[in-house]
Order: structure tokens, then sequence, then C-alpha cells
């Protein structure tokens, strides 16, 4: 985000210095520009500083790190310190940016009122989170309707021409309140208040009554079930996490679809946006999900805890991988089902479906159907592919490398928009398609030799993780997964201007090979180290 800003204060020193004139051609190209960036790095600030990524957001306790309670601070600290740093980040994005940005004309950019209501929602979401709950899943409802609450009286007031005063007035007395239900949550947690409000169990066995037992453990069957038994332990310690923090994010994107009007770019602009929010979460999920240890001290790497289990590398990383796709489907359940009710509550769907087509008309009605579905089941495999990902960058227990990761993606993700707007509007299309080719045979060749290497060092290790079997069984998959990618994408771009070659690179690229071949070598090498 640093880099951002620099590159944008530098673009405005060389308009000042030579008086030119930015003009943009739409609305959505400027969000795109400014905003974009801005919101990717409030949604990761949004998870930073309330601990969201640390502990279980569906679950009944509260997420604040429980070790931090033993600090000789008193409450007003713990709760004072995390809400001012995360005020203060979320103010001087907002400021920094509104300060150096390259703003056009035609377009009235406010003030004070989107720092207010940045930190408004952080806060509400610091207290929402860190208060324990008596109904698992509670806390996820209540941040989503609170959180949908504020945004929806904010563009209520935009919808009305408010003035800037007046967002101001509704949105700066939530901070102090905030504040204080924080400092209740932390106080109540604190003291290992965790009420249940769950009904009783009416069983004959006193322990079930006292104990929940899991699924797995209620049979009569023998633990081979430890398999099972760390499947289970991996959702519940990780795999919700995902599908929460999606949960609340998606329905208050969808919200600004009440503003939309007529506007076609800047619906399909939140409708990408939404669908691209998984994909974006995951990458910030990924401190989660690669968190493999018990304590603080072991978040990067695999704590005895995990090391002793009676599990062989191949079962441990197997219960990872159950776990990122069950997390996968249920944050695109979330997103599948809040989509369509957020057109219907607009009233967008006949711009959608005009839209439609268009496209239709255009390249006709089975390649319209076959590229929504390949955008949304596409959108999909990305996000378990960056979750997949982010777990086998975790599993090297380097923080460096994960932190490297992390900050890499968000570079990347919030780069992407700006750049695609400044080739657009600049006439770049032509010199960037003419050099797509080099590119992406530049990262096949680079996948392509990481593959080599990865396989190599699978095959000289003293006790081989997988099998010869198992990697050329891999090895056949990787090739019909990428082989049917090709022949779908074939027959969507059937066109003398797009090489299949072209087709053939992008489906390379868009299958996992190196890093998750390497998780065998990444989770042996921790787990003895």
């Amino acid at each position: 985000m640093g880099a951002y800003l620099v590159l944008l204060a530098a673009i405005k020193l060389v308009i000042v210095l030579r008086d030119v004139n930015v003009v943009y051609e739409s609305e959505t190209s400027f969000a795109l520009m400014v905003v974009g960036p801005i919101t990717i790095s409030f949604v990761y600030m949004l998870a930073v500083f309330s601990y969201g990524l640390s502990g279980d957001i569906a679950a009944r306790q509260s997420m604040y790190p429980a070790r931090m309670f033993t600090l000789p601070v008193s409450n007003a600290a713990l709760t004072g310190w995390p809400m001012l740093f995360g005020a203060l980040g979320t103010m001087g994005l907002w400021v920094l940016t509104r300060w150096i940005s390259v703003w056009a004309s035609p377009f009235v950019v406010p003030y004070v009122w989107p720092a207010t209501l940045a930190v408004a929602l952080l806060l509400w979401t610091q207290a929402l989170v860190w208060m324990p709950y008596g109904l698992p899943g509670l806390r996820l409802i209540l941040a989503v309707l609170a959180l949908g609450f504020i945004d929806a009286i904010v563009l209520v007031a935009l919808e009305f021409k408010a003035s800037e005063a007046l967002i101001v007035a509704i949105t700066l007395p939530q901070i102090p309140v905030a504040y204080v239900l924080g400092r209740i949550a932390v106080a109540r947690a604190r003291r290992g208040v965790v009420p249940d409000w769950r009904l009783p169990r009416v069983t004959p066995s006193t322990a079930r009554e006292q104990v929940q037992i899991p699924r797995f453990a209620r049979d009569d069957r023998p633990l081979w079930l430890a398999a099972r038994a760390q499947s289970w332990y991996e959702w519940r310690r990780h795999g919700r996490s995902l599908p929460a923090w999606v949960a609340i994010i998606v329905p208050i994107e969808l919200l600004l679809l009440g503003v939309v009007g007529v506007s076609t770019s800047l619906l399909i602009a939140i409708l990408l946006g939404a669908l691209v929010t998984p994909v974006v979460v995951a990458t910030f999920a990924a401190a989660s999900v690669s968190a493999t240890g018990a304590s603080a001290s072991d978040a990067y790497g695999m704590s005895p805890f995990l090391a002793s289990r009676p599990l062989t590398d191949a079962q441990l990383l197997a219960a990872k991988l159950r776990m990122t796709v069950r997390s996968t489907l249920a944050a695109w359940a979330t997103v599948l089902v809040a989509v369509p009710i957020g057109l219907s509550w607009s009233g967008t769907w006949p711009i959608l479906l005009d839209w439609l087509r268009s496209v239709a008309a255009i390249i006709g009605v089975p390649r319209t159907t076959a590229l929504m579905l390949v955008i949304v089941c596409g959108a999909m495999l990305s996000t378990w592919r960056q979750l997949v990902q982010s777990l086998c960058v975790g599993l090297t227990g380097s923080d460096r490398l994960i932190k490297g990761s992390v900050f890499g993606s968000l570079v990347l993700v919030s780069l992407l928009g700006p750049l695609a707007v400044w080739v657009v509007e600049s006439g770049q299309i032509g010199v960037v398609w003419s050099a797509m080719p080099l590119i992406l045979v530049a990262l096949v060749c680079a996948k392509m030799i990481a593959a080599v290497w990865v396989a190599a060092r699978l095959t000289r290790v003293e006790h081989p993780p997988l099998s010869d079997r198992a990697l050329i069984a891999g090895a056949a998959c990787w090739t019909i997964a990428v082989l049917t990618l090709y022949a779908l994408l074939a027959w969507m771009t059937d066109a003398p201007h797009f090489p299949r070659y072209l087709v053939m690179l992008l489906a390379i690229l868009s299958v996992p090979l190196a890093r998750l071949s390497a998780a065998p070598l990444a989770i042996a090498r921790n787990r003895h180290r």
C-alpha cells in the first residue's frame, strides 16, 4: 500500500508540474484506480486489528487472544490500543489517499465521512468479534446485521443527497459506543464468561450431556478415525474463518447495488467484486489456515502437539486439503445465496438480464452460459487454489516466506485494477496483447522448472512422503485437468485472433502444480525439524 501511495504521489507531482488535465472516462474506472486498493487494504485491516484470523469466528468464546488476558494491564488498555491503532490505520489510509490521489474533476469526492465510516465499521467489528456469545454462529449473524445496518444508513443518506456534515454526524457518535461495547466484551472474556444458551441434550449417558462429542467418535468403531479426527480438528480450528468473513463482507458489498441506478458498468463491477472477494479473503485467511501451532510462538510452524500425532505426513496433509475444500464450498454457498438476494432487493435484475442478452447476441446463448459458468467456477477454484497455495507456503514454517507471500498477493490484487484501467484508457491493449505469448511462456517455463525440481526432491529423500504410484497418479490427474480446461476454453474462444497455443498456456497456468506438489516436502521438513 505504501508503494501504491508513493506511485500516486509521483503521478500527481508530474501532473502538477506539467499542468496535465486527467479525466476518467467513467466512475467505474475512477473507482478501480483509487477506491479498489483502499477497499482491499481496509478488508485486511478489518481482519487483522480485530484478531479475526487467530480464532474461530463461529465459536461461542471471544476471539480476543486469551494469552493477552494475562498481561499486567487494564481492560481499557487491552481494548483501547487495538482500537486506536486500527482507527489511526484506517484514517491514515483514507487521508493519504485523498490527499495525494489523482482526482477527476467531474466527480465529487468527500473529505471526512469515509474516514469516520471506516473507523466506525472497524470498531464495531472489533467489539462484536471480541464479545462471547451463548450460541455458535451468533457472532457472525450479529456482525452481518450490525455492519449491514450501518452501511444501509449511509447509503440511504447518499441516495437522498445528504451533506457530508450529516453523514459525519451519523457515523462519528458510533465510535465511542463501539469502544464501550468492546471494553465490556473484553472484560467479560477476561473473566472467562462464555454463556451457553443451547438446549440441554436428552441422552442416557451423563457424559454426553456434559461433553460435546464429535460425530466421528459417537460410534464404536476404532479410531482409524485418527485421520477423521484430524479432519474434524482442522475444520473446527481453521475451516470456518473463510466462510465467516465472506458472510460478513459480501452482504456489505452488495448493499452498493442500491445506488447503481441504471449504470450497467457499475453493476458488473460490484458483482465482479463480490465474486473476487472470496479469493481475496482466502489470501488473508491464509494466516489462519497455515497456523498449525497450538500457541502464538508456533503460529507459522508445527507444534509438538501436531507433530506427535499418530498420523503420516500424507494423512496430515489430506486433512488440511479436505478442510480447504469444505471451507471453499461453504464460502461460495454464501456468495451464491447472497448475490440473487441482493439483485432482487435492489431491483437490478432487469439491468443484468439486458446485459446478458446483449452478450448473447454477440457470442451466442451457449457460449454466454458457458462464460458465466466459467467465471463462477473459475472464481471458486481460484479461492480453493489460493487457500491451498497459502497452506503449502505456511507448511514450510518460514515466517518471512509466509508474510512475503501474503504481501505479494496483496500488491498484485491492489495493482491489477489500476493496471487494467491504464492499459484500456492509454490505448496499450495491442502492445500488451503482442507481448502476452512471451509473458505466458516465461511463466509456464518457471512453473515447469519448479515442478521438475519438486519431483526430483520427492524421489531423492530417504523416506519419500509419496510413492511412485502416487506421483504418477497426481501427474495424470493434473494433465487431465489441464486438457479439460483447454478444451473448454478453446471452444469458448474459437476465433482466428485467439491462437490455441495461448489457450493451452492459460490452462497450464490455471491448474496448481508446483506448490501443491511441494506440500509433502514442506510438512515432512517442518514436522521433523
